[in-house]
């Protein structure tokens, strides 16, 4: 009975708001209809709008330990709180309350009353709904707008299949996902796969359910705060966090928390996914963890027909011992994982923990596919890869090759939605012909590829200095380390070597509507690579003009074409996290004329109205889409309105190209963070300077031949690097500082 009646007096208290204030609930704050969610967008109907709402509180105010350089005081407080109408988690009902206000002279105030919140208090709310990367906050006006006006019970997790908010490689899903924003949730037997000690003694780590489905498990609350962490919430229950962070191989019989988000994949943002944030001891509950499988290694990485190849790997078990360990391999790419040929690890000669085995030599181009078993003294069986345990689950795997690795071999992966190289973090050494170059009229940056590849045969290169010497058609051959940005395979180069060779790459011709091959990873083949995209039943049109605010557009059959039917293009944009061509005129805002690098071509506004033959470019990949980004205005074929020519230079023997006279040196790379890379062309010496966009001379010295200039110091931004060689002509370009 006085639960009902709690219950009656609590509704009263909410019909009496809602007369008297803008009362909205906080399932009608965050729901979005399906089709919003189906086009990647998850913004508020009252994004923006003052509105007044009452919600459960789920966690304690003074568990938050956000820190904010913005904030008065250094630290932001927050809570999150539950539609009132249920205690079930999902259907919209959880939201974050974003603990800011501004105050009267225009500064950022803590709402320091959200630090005394209990879980279990019922708060009324009046405030700013907005949203952040893909979160939906709601801000209360002052440090008064947030009253406490009843209690019922502290709401509790609800258990939440892992998969309904991200994919394989932690790509958020807001058809499913987005519903359960702010709900406190719970995950049964997860793994940890990657765990991250980054910047500020922080902590985070990747956990996989058993279908291969990643989250990432951050550090919003006090909870997951490692010792050696500064704590910034004055109202704080510790003086110090004391987590230890996981191993890799850590099972987790349940992880429970609230779910944040950090948009990433088709919205084109560059966050971690739907995320879990801890806030108690209580839901990190560990399981019987089997035996953890690292530093797996195989020598040597690229075997020939002649030769075994050797694979090694670190077990431990940290409950028990490792009763067994086995390697399973086969060269058949049909055969089920339980059918592999298997041998037994044997210990390695002086060590306590590390394991190796053999795996026979295989004919030329023969792709071989294996994975590690340990079982510990339990009975408990791990994997590594960790799906292996399935049938068809994904093994490691490598390419014997007599004529030495292939950028095929680097890209190719036998399931095209786990799309990270098998080469990842290993130093390689490839050839291939360049698509794009560093050099003016170009994209500005590097890609090559295998000239008789038609897929998996494209791949970017950063990281030296010589890549400006690079002309298109040119053959090079580079050592590296192969890297993966946000699912983007790339080389960070360390040697670069011209054979003399040149040849010119065709590009791959692709429908531009395919749109099985971008929802199944179908375009995963042509990362990398130089493609062209067609309509074979007429001209390329332009489907959404601007998609988005970094610059991106999209391409497709015909105008009224959705976005899984139609392909993104990148076009005049260069900054921290994109860097497409400032030689193509044709971008989604002329306001990129000016901003986020200068453009080389006037810029002209994409329209509906606007139709080409064909587009061409090379294939990116990031933050779960692809992107094709164009060289220069010669890429956009047969474009409905006159566009200034940029031919690229042809005669690469002799670089006999006007534009490289005119300017005279090199500049790489650019975004640039810390160190500027400089190359004269024609002559030995000179001046340099970098000076503001509004003319202010910031850096002034003296090179012979090549420098590299420390910009550390340099606030980010645009900025004028000009070179006056010694009969004092002047030439200039522009460069970001990120």
């Amino acid at each position: 009975m006085k639960k009902q009646l709690t219950i009656l007096l609590f509704g009263l208290l909410i019909g009496h708001i809602s007369l008297a204030q803008n009362f909205v609930s906080v399932s009608d704050i965050q729901f979005v209809n399906a089709t919003d969610l189906a086009n990647c967008n998850d913004l508020s109907s009252y994004d923006g709008k003052e509105v007044t709402t009452v919600g459960i509180v789920m966690h304690d105010g003074n568990l938050t330990e956000l820190s904010s350089g913005s904030v008065n005081g250094g630290y932001r407080p927050g809570v999150h709180i539950l539609d009132t109408a249920s205690n079930g988690m999902g259907s919209f009902r959880g939201l974050q309350i974003h603990g800011v206000y501004t105050d009267g002279g225009g500064q950022s105030q803590p709402v320091t009353t959200l630090n005394n919140l209990v879980r279990g208090m019922v708060i009324e709310v009046t405030g700013t709904v907005s949203n952040y990367q893909g979160e939906t906050q709601l801000f209360p006006t002052d440090n008064s707008s947030v009253k406490v006006i009843g209690s019922v019970t502290a709401p509790s997790a609800e258990t939440l299949d892992l998969g309904k908010l991200n994919d394989n490689t932690r790509t958020n899903n807001y058809v499913t996902g987005e519903e359960w924003e702010g709900s406190f949730v719970k995950f049964s037997n997860v793994t940890v796969v990657a765990v991250n000690i980054f910047q500020g003694n922080r902590v985070s780590f990747d956990v996989s359910d058993e279908n291969g489905n990643l989250i990432n498990v951050s550090d919003r609350f006090l909870v997951q705060k490692l010792p050696a962490r500064t704590l910034v919430n004055p109202s704080s229950p510790k003086n110090a966090g004391e987590f230890v962070a996981p191993i890799v191989g850590t099972q987790y019989e349940s992880l429970s928390g609230i779910i944040m988000h950090s948009e990433n994949g088709c919205s084109g943002g560059v966050g971690r996914g739907y995320e879990l944030h801890p806030f108690d001891t209580s839901h990190y509950k560990v399981g019987d963890t089997p035996p953890s499988i690292t530093e797996v290694k195989r020598n040597p990485l690229v075997p020939n027909s002649s030769t075994s190849a050797t694979i090694s790997a670190k077990i431990i078990d940290f409950n028990g011992t490792v009763a067994n360990q086995k390697l399973f391999y086969t060269s058949d790419l049909n055969k089920s994982n339980a059918d592999f040929t298997s041998v037994a690890l044997s210990l390695k000669s002086g060590t306590t923990d590390e394991y190796e085995a053999m795996i026979p030599a295989f004919s030329d181009g023969t792709i071989v596919r294996y994975y590690i078993q340990a079982t510990d003294n339990d009975g408990n069986i791990s994997y590594e890869p960790f799906s292996a345990s399935k049938a068809d689950g994904s093994t490691a795997f490598y390419t014997i090759r007599d004529a030495g690795l292939t950028i095929q071999d680097i890209q190719y992966v036998l399931d095209p939605s786990s799309d990270a190289s098998p080469y990842r973090d290993q130093i390689v050494t490839v050839k291939g012909y360049v698509t794009a170059s560093a050099k003016p009229y170009d994209l500005e940056d590097v890609y090559i590829q295998d000239k008789d590849a038609t897929a998996w045969g494209g791949l970017r290169l950063s990281g030296s200095s010589d890549l400006l010497e690079l002309w298109r058609t040119e053959e090079v051959e580079v050592t590296g380390t192969i890297e993966e940005s946000y699912g983007f395979t790339q080389m960070i180069v360390n040697t670069v070597s011209k054979t003399g060779n040149t040849t010119e790459i065709m590009p791959i011709e692709l429908p531009v509507s395919d749109s099985a091959g971008r929802i199944n990873r179908g375009l995963e083949k042509y990362e990398g690579m130089l493609v062209k995209l067609v309509n074979a039943d007429g001209k390329v049109k332009i489907s959404n003009p601007r998609l988005n605010p970094f610059g991106e557009w999209l391409v497709a059959n015909d105008t009224g074409a959705n976005f899984n039917n139609s392909t993104k293009v990148q076009t005049g944009v260069k900054n921290g996290n994109n860097n497409s061509s400032l030689w193509v005129s044709v971008v989604s805002n002329d306001t990129f004329a000016t901003i986020d690098g200068i453009m080389e071509v006037p810029a002209i506004e994409a329209t509906k109205d606007m139709d080409m033959d064909a587009i061409i470019g090379v294939l990116y990949y990031g933050f779960g889409q692809y992107a094709l980004k164009p060289r220069n205005n010669d890429d956009i074929v047969g474009f409905s309105l006159a566009l200034e020519t940029t031919d690229y230079a042809k005669d690469t023997a002799t670089n006999n190209i006007h534009d490289i006279q005119k300017i005279g040196f090199s500049l790489y790379p650019n975004p640039a963070q810390n160190i500027l890379h400089v190359k004269l062309n024609n002559a030995t010496n000179g001046i340099i300077s970098i000076k503001s966009i509004e003319g202010k001379t910031m850096r002034n010295e003296s090179i012979v031949k090549e420098a590299i200039i420390n910009i550390s110091s340099l606030d980010p931004g645009m900025y004028v690097f000009e070179y006056m060689d010694h009969a004092g002509i002047k030439r200039s370009t522009k460069f970001v500082k990120i």
